[in-house]
């Protein structure tokens, strides 16, 4: 089938594999490779497109509405917490280690030593939407992080639910969710680019009936109000108010400017003034938004309020062959004009300029016609990646996998930590957690009922019927399942959770979603102005006795969500629009927080966790319960330690860069002496 679709084959690579196992970003450039050598690669009907070329991101850029009109000039500062030095490479900012970087005072001492700024703290952390408590692996680290103001000063979590994070924040803020906040999104769907456009629906509903916010600036969190939701902000007009009012009312610190009018320097920014700029960078929505609102202020967003979703783009095949614009002696590529005499041409036809003292690609010359090219460094399909070669890695700089057990053994870096050659004893298996719960979406649909039922906060472990029954367990068992680590050979801990015999996953292979077993330590708790205590994550989450002693943490069920539910039913709010929550019937006590048990596996190359665990398992002992888990985080600090320290390739004495300049992250633009380093031998 594959040989006959000729060049009409197309695939998606979903990021379950490659952030599942170590060495995960090599499954994405091999499963390309056999695409790019049937030329299905070349963005023609019916073949592999890439996600940028069908994609339209604006969302953070109306800085055009602001007074500063345009964005911040680039910071000259590194963060280590960030970016620490043994990962020059890695996709995004290492977050899931952020407490292990903070904790770890040898780690920081030996950076400093060789001249480098690590901070000891964090003045400032705000999650924002993220509950990193409990998603994160090695959750009691995270815990232990969040308690010592000498790490984190203050922390507040901008936050829509309450969370397991939440009850070691410093301030929780409510902002919206998505039905709760503009928010601008696109996806790569089909040979298109167009952009959805979401809306707080009680503010729109209410704009709709003639409703006025008395300050426009505050307007969707007016409308909240007004509505009885609370005050419940959403982000754009939460930052803007915050830096105009608050962080720079004199604008002295240099950041009132970015957030600040310029229709009207005094007030903050508005959510029409934003989008208005932002939509302006698409001509063919402009051109309609001001053909049917011609006497507005704010076409563009009123175009989009009124539609909701756009089509700014058709039919984009071989983009990747589109012209290369040249007007006279100029070439034009990326917004930016190039005279012919700051042209080169290298041996492979790619056009590169020097642009402050560094070359790259704007086109290539492809049979004497002058192309785009791909979003590449060479502008080609690269199947040799020289910046790998160059940062360290060149045994992998081409696409490459090892077939012996003596080549895996070189090659650790790229074979999976749950590789069959670490599989030693019967009971030993591959532990599938980043497989999705159709029902929950990571930390917030605990919070629904609805969905809730639909599960029953379900998460059993999966066994292949054949594995089960040669080790004797039965759907609704209990078993233990013991994490240990394949680089350091330290064991975690243990969670224990119900089994389920199923012929839905491999012999050898368990399966139990990382995004269930969720827990509180409170039914409800006091917030001054309410009329009673708030009832917190009571559909979803069962009631859990915690320890930690600096070394071992434990989580002990001590009530299901049906006994809670009863016995709290006037901490509920808005109990008119939930009298059926005598119907509630589930306990929750199938899952179990087995992020907490896993350690931190972070990608020597590409720096993501590693999230499959090799396991042993057995049936649960008389005193164990289904949700217990047991935790030794000392072990999984000195487990992190050995995955930075045994495989990674850090920055050294002689390297100028921190990393490739090239790559997407960081977010935040970066100066060149942000990313110039001198480091002593």
């Amino acid at each position: 089938m594959f040989i006959k679709a000729g060049t009409r084959v197309a695939t998606y690579i979903w990021r379950a594999e490659p952030i599942a196992n170590r060495g995960g970003w090599m499954i994405a450039r091999s499963a390309f490779l056999p695409f790019v050598l049937r030329g299905a690669m070349a963005g023609d009907e019916g073949g592999v497109g890439l996600h940028h070329w069908h994609v339209i991101s604006v969302n953070g850029k109306g800085d055009k509405a602001t007074e500063a009109g345009e964005r911040p000039p680039k910071v000259d500062v590194w963060n280590e917490i960030a970016w620490p030095p043994e990962y020059p490479l890695s996709s995004y900012e290492m977050s899931h280690i952020m407490p292990h970087l903070l904790l770890d005072d040898e780690w920081r001492a030996k950076w400093n030593a060789k001249g480098l700024q690590v901070p000891e703290k964090l003045d400032v952390w705000i999650p924002r939407m993220y509950n990193p408590v409990w998603i994160n692996p090695d959750g009691f680290r995270w815990i232990e992080c969040l308690k010592r103001e000498d790490k984190i000063g203050l922390s507040f979590n901008l936050s829509p639910t309450w969370s397991e994070t939440n009850w070691y924040c410093d301030y929780i803020l409510p902002t919206g969710l998505a039905g709760e906040r503009h928010d601008q999104h696109s996806e790569a769907t089909e040979p298109k680019r167009w952009l959805s456009f979401r809306q707080p629906a009680l503010r729109v509903a209410l704009e709709k009936m003639g409703w006025k916010p008395k300050d426009p600036t505050r307007a969707t969190l007016e409308a909240h109000m007004v509505s009885g939701l609370g005050e419940v902000w959403e982000e754009v007009e939460f930052w803007a108010n915050i830096m105009v009012h608050h962080v720079d009312p004199d604008g002295k610190l240099g950041v009132r400017k970015f957030w600040a009018s310029k229709n009207d320097p005094k007030r903050a920014v508005t959510i029409a003034e934003w989008y208005q700029a932002a939509f302006d960078k698409l001509p063919s929505l402009k051109a309609e938004a001001k053909k049917q609102f011609p006497n507005s202020s704010y076409p563009n967003y009123e175009l989009m309020s009124k539609m909701g979703t756009w089509l700014e783009e058709d039919k984009i095949y071989k983009p990747q062959e589109r012209a290369l614009v040249k007007e006279g002696d100029y070439y034009i590529a990326h917004g930016h004009k190039y005279h012919k005499h700051e042209v080169t041409k290298d041996k492979f036809g790619t056009l590169m300029v020097n642009e402050h003292g560094e070359e790259h690609a704007i086109g290539i010359e492809v049979d004497g016609e002058l192309k785009q090219g791909f979003h590449t460094l060479s502008k080609k399909l690269e199947f040799f990646s020289e910046y790998l070669s160059e940062w360290k890695w060149p045994e992998y700089a081409v696409p490459i996998y090892p077939t012996t057990k003596e080549d895996r053994k070189k090659m650790i870096h790229v074979v999976t930590h749950v590789h069959h050659d670490f599989m030693e004893k019967d009971n030993d298996f591959a532990l599938n957690t980043v497989f999705r719960l159709s029902y929950n979406i990571h930390t917030r649909s605990v919070n629904s009922k609805h969905l809730m039922e639909i599960s029953q906060n379900h998460n059993p472990v999966w066994i292949n019927t054949a594995d089960a029954k040669r080790m004797g367990i039965k759907q609704g068992d209990a078993i233990k399942v013991t994490i240990s680590d394949t680089v350091s050979g330290l064991e975690s801990g243990y969670f224990v959770a119900m089994a389920v015999p199923t012929e839905a996953t491999m012999p050898g292979v368990l399966a139990n979603s990382h995004h269930a077993g969720r827990w509180k330590l409170k039914n409800a708790i006091e917030i001054p102005g309410f009329e009673n205590k708030l009832g917190i994550m009571g559909v979803g989450a069962p009631l859990y006795e915690m320890t930690m002693d600096g070394k071992v943490g434990t989580l002990k069920p001590k009530a299901g969500i049906d006994d809670n539910m009863m016995e709290n039913r006037a901490s509920w709010q808005f109990k008119e629009y939930n009298k059926d929550l005598d119907n509630i019937w589930w306990d929750g006590l199938s899952g179990s927080w087995q992020n907490a048990v896993a350690p931190s596996h972070p990608d020597p190359v590409a720096g993501n966790h590693a999230w499959h665990q090799k396991v042993s398992i057995e049936k649960a002992g008389a005193n164990d319960k289904i949700g217990d888990i047991w935790v030794n985080y000392d072990n999984n600090m000195k487990i992190y330690q050995a995955w930075r320290d045994k495989l990674t390739r850090p920055l050294q004495a002689g390297d100028k860069l921190r990393r490739p300049k090239h790559i997407k992250r960081p977010a935040v633009p970066l100066s060149d002496k942000a990313y110039a380093i001198e480091l002593k031998a």
